[in-house]
């Protein structure tokens, strides 16, 4: 009797046993998963954990990606690493959307930006947050084009602000887009002004994205060299200005690196490639400067076509439009002397009272 009674002990101890193992089984996988997040980089969606665990709860983010999917431990993470590039969730006119912090702060110190930079110091207070979303009262199909073009320049290598080219939506979509380009900062006229053209009695202080890179006065020689070895910019500013008025530049033309070098031979008239109302002329070892229009400017003569300017081996002096030029003789010109001008100031080359400025982008 003793021993049948303690077999069967014995097979309901071993019972026990096994049962405890595989609990103890089930129960180790079952953290392995708690303690891992899905991630990969495109088109996430957030799902909340709905159950509270005091130890492990959190959000699960499932993600497609052609390229790769891979499991990261949290635990084992930074918490600087997680809070990184996180995702963000955004109510924008009632439509839920879902992208990453990185592709909403790709424009450096934009409006829109701010608003989700991450840091100690700063914090959103901006926006509202519903929830997990932060609410923007704006169209959602215009705002879900620009989200797909602020994608777009996450992945441009060199990306500078004020080349920011943000492109209207098809024009049944279009109203407010601009005012809502404004008002998240994403203008490029925000990061560098003037940006463009040519422009009168331009105040100094009103100057944005430009450092000053040359300055001297007009009895003193130009060197070419300046432009390729001190202002190096890959957008320059040029202007001239009174010594008398130095918060002001009478005239300024902004222009591109690789347009400000248009050659010209030194017979006759040069022919101008314009931009942005605006356009520059070289000749080699004689003289520099641009001929403009006004910013509205519609002229049949030269609107959509080159421009002309008359000059030799001396400067620009001509008469009409005479506000918009500017001329700068170089010092290896043999016939320099043929009038440095600032506007419609002219023979400027022995002139202690004038001054040539040329700043170039930050």
């Amino acid at each position: 009797m003793f021993s049948v009674l303690l077999i069967t002990w014995l097979l309901l101890f071993n019972q026990q046993i096994v049962a405890k193992t595989v609990g103890a089984n089930i129960e180790y996988v079952e953290d392995d998963l708690d303690e891992e997040i899905l991630v990969t980089t495109e088109h996430p969606i957030l799902i909340e954990n709905t159950t509270n665990d005091d130890d492990n709860s959190h959000n699960t983010v499932i993600i497609e990606n052609e390229t790769s999917t891979h499991l990261i431990d949290q635990n084992n993470m930074d918490k600087s690493e997680l809070s990184l590039d996180d995702i963000i969730e955004l109510n924008v006119g009632g439509q839920r959307m879902t992208t990453f912090r990185s592709t909403l702060t790709v424009v450096p110190n934009s409006k829109l930006a701010r608003m989700f930079t991450k840091d100690n110091e700063t914090k959103t207070k901006s926006i509202s947050k519903e929830n997990t979303a932060y609410f923007l009262d704006y169209n959602p199909v215009q705002f879900a084009y620009l989200l797909d073009q602020l994608r777009a320049i996450k992945r441009m290598p060199n990306f500078v602000p004020y080349e920011l080219d943000i492109k209207q939506p098809n024009v049944d979509v279009r109203f407010n887009f601009s005012n809502m380009l404004n008002e998240l900062g994403l203008n490029p006229e925000r990061f560098l002004s003037p940006i463009a053209g040519a422009h009168l009695n331009l105040k100094t202080n009103s100057l944005i994205g430009w450092k000053e890179c040359y300055r001297s006065k007009y009895n003193t020689p130009f060197n070419a060299t300046v432009l390729t070895n001190t202002c190096k910019g890959k957008r320059l500013l040029i202007g001239c200005r009174s010594v008398n008025d130095k918060e002001t530049l009478t005239v300024a033309g902004v222009g591109e690196r690789e347009n400000i070098f248009n050659p010209c031979s030194v017979n006759g008239q040069c022919t101008i490639d314009k931009k942005n109302n605006i356009g520059f002329y070289y000749v080699a070892d004689y003289v520099w400067g641009f001929e403009a229009r006004p910013k509205d400017w519609v002229d049949t003569n030269y609107y959509g076509h080159s421009m002309q300017t008359a000059f030799s081996h001396t400067c620009d002096s001509r008469d009409d439009h005479s506000d918009y030029r500017l001329c700068w003789s170089f010092s290896s010109g043999v016939s320099r002397g043929g009038g440095d001008r600032c506007g419609r100031e002219k023979n400027l080359h022995n002139s202690k009272e004038w001054e040539r400025l040329i700043y170039e982008t930050i």
